[in-house]
């Protein structure tokens, strides 16, 4: 943290240490009871506490601790039964069924009136259009003791299932909306500043963790250096993934946890450009990268370097280094970068400089100095980057429309495997799909089909991690790290996250 940094803490911290208690936002009295109730420290506020409205992710991330689904996501990322016992496909890809024992029957209910509310016509839902284009049929069947919610596909869809996951469907009761059976109710809330949720302890989310659940009040500070101070002030428990590392250098009063995560941080090419419609130049590009660097220098060393879609930790990902047949060091990936270039036919000109790009970024500081970074690396092949700065909904039309050489992006919470075939087939040109780059490649679409005609995950995962290799080897992306889920958090307080950042709980040890 630099001098001035320093400065501007020190002076809100004599702020902060002067300002009485209030009744919300400042730091707790002392008869407040800590012990029943964390307060985490919240960038974004919710925009919708309605589970068939609320799309962003501070409202997926609420959804999801107020309201079951059919399925929810594990540690890494498996579909895991939620409001059901047990779930599979009964046709591969076309037919789902879902069982709930004799006592649970009016889950089954509310579970089909939810989707059924998400499949009416007359509703706006940003999350309703798969319900309403893909769905056939939707019924309960009685078998002995049991009802099995049946879901039948128009057409076959592999990555289906991940519709009926918390954050996106939110069961509630006779699927009007409303409360949830989540492992948290709402008790309290007060738009831009708080929402407090009260703990079911016999919940089952909550029934394998020895720790006791605590009450929350998601408090919103959208300022990184608020929820810092908050937090070695006490006025706030935990702040999860929303502090820069640079913050986390140096802990005073709390704790930093850190586990493996998949959330994506990458540089998009638009692989129509005169230049970078070659994939040996993207390959070029790619390998240069010193990716350890980047990690370093940028994550604080919070982060993996990413060398595919998904890590290989997941059932479905893949560390693809052998595509490239990479050399050890970094200077060798570069003069063999240099090679590509050449055959290419980018020679250097007189002020060696092979040719200009543009990239585009946003104005925070952590894509600025990502940008700044990428640009000195390539540099070394002889790259000249300007750098373009549009704030992200500017920015993301003009990706969108193909209006960019390359571009500074992330994926965050992309926990399904057939985000593989809405980003990389040749269909999938926006508006149909994520391919903004306007990648085509015919054997990357033969194994995204495959991938889709599998008749079982195992098959299916193969072809999906085959994909991987043949991407990372033909660079529509240049995969740069995968940053860590790091959870600042008072001692005593454990918040579980899982490869994404959906909140698993949070427990008092």
């Amino acid at each position: 943290m630099n001098t001035a940094s320093k400065i501007i803490l020190a002076a809100m911290s004599g702020l902060l240490a002067c300002q009485p208690s209030a009744r919300r936002g400042e730091a707790r009295s002392k008869n407040d009871d800590q012990s029943t109730r964390a307060v985490l420290a919240w960038e974004n506020f919710p925009l919708s506490l309605d589970p068939r409205q609320g799309q962003d992710q501070a409202s997926q991330r609420l959804l999801a601790l107020t309201h079951q689904a059919l399925l929810k996501r594990g540690p890494r990322l498996e579909l895991l039964p939620d409001a059901c016992e047990s779930w599979r496909w009964t046709k591969p890809y076309t037919e789902l069924a879902f069982s709930f024992s004799e006592g649970r029957a009016d889950l089954a209910e509310d579970a089909m009136k939810s989707i059924q509310a998400l499949m009416d016509p007359a509703l706006s839902s940003p999350k309703a259009g798969s319900f309403k284009d893909e769905i056939a049929d939707l019924r309960i069947e009685k078998r002995g003791n049991t009802s099995q919610l049946i879901l039948r596909l128009k057409a076959p869809d592999p990555g289906f299932a991940a519709n009926l996951g918390r954050g996106i469907l939110g069961i509630t009761q006779n699927g009007k909306g409303g409360p949830g059976t989540g492992p948290y109710e709402i008790t309290d809330q007060v738009p831009e500043q708080f929402v407090q949720l009260k703990a079911k302890p016999g919940h089952p989310d909550f029934a394998s963790h020895p720790g006791r659940p605590l009450d929350l009040e998601l408090r919103w500070m959208p300022d990184a250096t608020s929820r810092l101070l908050a937090l070695r002030h006490g006025s706030a428990d935990a702040c999860p993934n929303n502090l820069p590392p640079d913050l986390l250098r140096d802990p005073k009063g709390f704790l930093v946890h850190r586990s493996p995560g998949a959330n994506l941080e990458y540089v998009a090419f638009n692989c129509q450009h005169p230049v970078l419609k070659d994939a040996r130049v993207r390959r070029a590009l790619s390998m240069a990268l010193d990716r350890p660097a980047l990690v370093w220098g940028l994550m604080g060393g919070m982060a993996r370097e990413a060398w595919g879609f998904f890590p290989a930790d997941l059932p479905f990902g893949t560390d693809a280094r052998s595509a490239l047949n990479l050399p050890a060091a970094q200077d060798d990936r570069v003069r063999l970068a240099e090679q590509l270039l050449d055959q290419a036919g980018f020679q250097r000109n007189a002020k060696g400089i092979r040719f200009t790009l543009r990239m585009h970024a946003t104005p925070e500081i952590a894509s600025r100095m990502k940008a700044l970074a990428l640009r000195s690396q390539w540099e070394r092949l002889g790259v000249d980057l300007q750098i373009l700065t549009r704030e992200f909904g500017t920015l993301l039309s003009e990706v969108m429309a193909g209006r960019f050489d390359v571009a500074s992006l992330r994926w965050v919470g992309i926990a399904e495997p057939e985000m593989l075939y809405n980003t990389f087939h040749s269909r999938m040109v926006p508006p149909a799909g994520f391919n903004r780059g306007r990648y085509a490649d015919a054997e990357t679409d033969r194994l995204l089909e495959a991938a889709r005609a599998a008749p079982d995950e195992a098959q299916r995962f193969a072809r999906l991690r085959e994909v991987q290799a043949r991407i990372t080897a033909q660079a529509p992306y240049a995969f740069l790290w995968w940053p860590d889920q790091v959870v600042a958090a008072r001692p005593g307080i454990e918040l579980e996250l899982n490869a994404v950042g959906d909140f698993i709980g949070v427990w008092k040890k």
